[in-house]
């Protein structure tokens, strides 16, 4: 089917789309980078582009961006005449424009295109690269993927969505300033009216999860109305008054409490005195001065106060509840502040298992947005499944299931290629479960030298004592692989397959591989390495054989026999199972091990589900490649990743001393107490509602819970707070006393508590114990592993280190 161009008038589309709105012309005018005014101009106005489903099926639709209301609408350009619903997606949920061929469904379409084409090099091109591009939205990373007329149109799409990606997350990132509300309450005038009526007004409060008591909500918002503006004979209020209404419901009298407590006589402002008094005393901070104080007051005060430098209530609330006042250590949350020149065996390393899978190991869809997700997320060992293609090239799935298929191609040059460090440019490793046959292992070795050849680690380990750091492989790759494989069956996967009868086998320890004859050379058996390797080995295929250095995948015969026999830069993987037996059995030689090998670990093969376990028990003996499902958003995994929110997010965080030095017995050992901690939980912010019923308002309750060593779990429960989720009020503290705070990682948890059934889970926020912010902070909630926009919980937080 032929792109058809075409031109949409401006008249089919709703006026105000065509002008300018203020609201979000402030949000892009102080948000950077800078918007180029055509771009927004032209996706406003919009254009006709054809939807891709798959190679064969096209969809011819009109798409424009209501950026008054936040939404991208599309509708089919000839729909039934039963059919007046326009479809939308909101911008909020938006969070990446692509352009060309970066999702499964394009490479897809684009290979399918290009064989025929092949085989009748007079066709015309059907689907040109530079005229697609895909807009990737939702929880579910799902792609939106469209074909324009022409190259300049798909560019000036792309162009416009990441200004209007940037201009939301900077919104966002501010929380409830009034660009926000401004942006919730055009959303809520449906009609165009530029003003809400007093029940408008309270559905949108609802929306924000506020019951509130209408007999004195009425007189608030009679306060309000300052323009007594009328809509079909109701009071109603603009987006100005609707502000100052909603200022004057939001009451936090934690934050009240504490502007009156270093204010000055009259409590109605803050002298920079009073400022760096409350920054001292209250938030611990050090050598705070005058001039700091007032450079505060002029960032975060609203009113004329600033200029007389004097801190308001509304300028204090911003200041608490601005990024400054997060509980993540601000020195942990954007810049590496670990030791990176230490081997990378002294290092835990954030991976994941089945990377390229979206759910279950037996029937989920195999894809290149799981890799780009967890690489966007910090992970730095990636697992990749390479089966024999039945096209001659290879492909990545769960062996002897039904999952799908994902080519190697487009993984490399997709998603690792432009993701590998675009979070962080410390090493990342490629973890190899390799059942291809010579020719396509020779096959593979092309693609990767094609897509990621420069950025490959080609170390020379003849003398190697012991591994590289992290600074010395910034920007490099690390293939994961065994040199050589057992001999047994492969096959292609087959779309009517039926899945094992039994959960596939524990890898690297059981799997199998045949290995015909091929013209890609074999590399023959070193004599010294013989007496390691199975019987039935067979060397993989040369140029991938020469891939593999730093990270080579070795069978486990036991601790001793490692000690004598293996290098440094071998790697062996267990599974979790066979990891705990072995701690069980062997704590110390486990440690002392992980001091100079790596050690991968990986969840039972009895975990269809993607469900995951504890790392804990296995950094607790410095097993540094601890792999979880990424996909699966488990209690475990939002551990996992709170843990790694440490020295930057960079993937790589330095073991505590006692797992370097092999000290022992191991100081947590001891029943020496190290750290005390007392959390108190006074309140919630914008909390959202769970569930189907619109009416529904949250019953929400915290749990606090500490994981690490096995002598410090810990947990806590507040009371539940009735029908308020806007800002719900508990005011409850708790104490603990840790034993190993470098391991401890604490989990914040808001839940809506249920009548009949289990609660509901609202959000949650983990990070490392040793990086809590003392003083009164806030918790940014997350849920399926993205922020809630707008959603904390205030704590107030008191540490002490018992050693000192």
């Amino acid at each position: 089917m032929a792109v058809v161009s075409a031109q949409t008038p401006s008249s089919i589309y709703p006026s105000h789309l065509l002008e300018e709105t203020p609201e979000f012309q402030d949000v892009i005018a102080s948000s950077p980078p800078p918007t180029d005014d055509a771009d927004l101009a032209a996706v406003r106005v919009g254009t006709v582009l054809w939807k891709l489903r798959s190679s064969n099926a096209w969809y011819r639709r009109r798409y424009w961006v209501d950026t008054q209301n936040m939404r991208l609408h599309y509708e089919p350009s000839h729909k039934p005449f039963w059919c007046n619903a326009k479809q939308h997606i909101d911008i909020l949920d938006i969070k990446d424009a692509r352009l060309g061929w970066k999702t499964d469904i394009f490479n897809l379409a684009g290979r399918q295109a290009e064989k025929k084409r092949a085989k009748d090099p007079q066709r015309p091109p059907m689907l040109k690269e530079d005229c697609c591009f895909s807009i990737i939205h939702g929880r579910d990373n799902k792609s939106l993927d469209l074909v324009a007329s022409d190259p300049e149109t798909a560019a000036t799409w792309v162009r416009g969505f990441k200004s209007l990606i940037t201009a939301v997350q900077a919104v966002q990132k501010r929380r409830s300033d009034q660009q926000w509300l401004k942006l919730l309450f055009n959303k809520a005038d449906k009609d165009g009216s530029g003003a809400l009526c007093f029940d408008e007004c309270c559905q949108l409060l609802l929306q924000l999860n506020m019951k509130i008591d209408p007999d004195a909500a009425i007189k608030l918002f009679q306060i309000s109305n300052v323009r007594k503006r009328k809509i079909k004979g109701e009071d109603a209020i603009d987006a100005e008054e609707f502000i100052q209404f909603y200022q004057l419901l939001l009451v936090r009298p934690e934050i009240d409490t504490l502007f009156r407590k270093y204010s000055e006589d009259d409590g109605a402002s803050m002298s920079p005195n009073g400022l760096r008094q409350f920054l001292e005393k209250e938030q611990s901070m050090k050598d705070v001065n005058a001039e700091f104080a007032v450079g505060l007051i002029r960032r975060f005060d609203p009113s004329p106060s600033k200029e007389m430098g004097r801190m308001t209530l509304a300028g204090f609330t911003a200041l608490m509840t601005s990024p400054m006042f997060e509980i993540l250590d601000e020195s942990q949350r954007d810049k590496v502040v670990h030791d990176m020149t230490r081997p990378l065996s002294h290092y835990f390393i954030a991976s994941s298992h089945n990377t390229y899978l979206t759910g279950n190991q037996l029937t989920s869809e195999s894809s290149i947005e799981a890799y780009i997700t967890v690489l966007k997320n910090g992970c730095r060992c990636i697992e990749l499944d390479l089966w024999d293609g039945s096209d001659g090239e290879p492909v990545i799935y769960h062996g002897n299931t039904l999952t799908g298929t994902v080519p190697v191609k487009d993984v490399l040059n997709d998603a690792i290629k432009p993701f590998a460090f675009k979070t962080t440019d410390y090493p990342l490793f490629l973890s190899f479960e390799n059942h291809l046959c010579l020719e396509q292992q020779a096959v593979l070795a092309t693609q990767i030298k094609d897509a990621i050849g420069d950025f490959l680690c080609l170390m020379d380990v003849a003398d190697m004592k012991e591994l590289p750091s992290p600074e010395q492989l910034r920007n490099k790759i690390i293939i994961k692989a065994k040199k050589y494989i057992s001999s047994g069956s492969h096959h292609a996967p087959s779309t009517t397959s039926s899945p094992a009868p039994s959960p596939p086998p524990e890898k690297e320890e059981q799997l199998a591989q045949k290995n015909p004859s091929s013209s890609q050379p074999a590399v023959p058996l070193p004599h010294a390495n013989s007496s390691q390797q199975e019987k039935t080995s067979q060397p993989i295929a040369k140029d991938l054989f020469d891939m593999v250095n730093i990270c080579e995948a070795v069978k486990f015969h036991g601790f001793v026999n490692s000690l004598k026999k293996d290098k440094c830069y071998h790697i062996s993987s267990f599974s979790e199972g066979k990891a705990l037996d072995l701690i069980t059995e062997s704590c110390e030689d486990f440690v002392r091990h992980t001091t100079r090998q790596l050690v991968r670990i990986y969840p039972a093969a009895t975990r269809t589900t993607s469900s995951n376990f504890s790392p804990f028990p296995h950094w607790a003996v410095g097993s540094q490649i601890v792999a979880l499902n990424y996909q699966t958003n488990s209690k475990e995994m939002r551990m996992y990743r709170g843990f790694f929110r440490q020295n930057g997010n960079c993937g790589y965080v330095l073991k505590p001393q006692y797992l370097i030095n092999n000290t022992f017995p191991l100081p947590l050992e001891h029943d020496k107490l190290q750290k005390y901690l007392k959390v108190r939980i006074i309140s919630g912010q914008y909390l959202p509602k769970v569930g189907e019923s619109e009416n529904s308002i949250v019953d929400p309750y915290v749990t606090i819970k500490i994981l690490g060593h096995s002598a410090d779990t810990f947990s806590f429960r507040t009371r539940v707070v009735a029908n308020n989720g806007f800002n719900p009020y508990w005011d409850e503290a708790v104490e603990v006393f840790l034993r190993a705070p470098e391991l401890a990682v604490i989990c914040f948890t808001v839940k809506d508590s249920q009548t009949i059934g289990a609660s509901r889970f609202i959000g949650s926020y983990s990070l490392p114990v040793n990086h809590i912010s003392p003083g009164y902070r806030h918790v940014p909630l997350v849920r399926n592993g993205e922020p809630l926009s707008s959603a904390t919980i205030c704590i107030q937080v008191e540490m002490k280190d018992l050693n000192d």
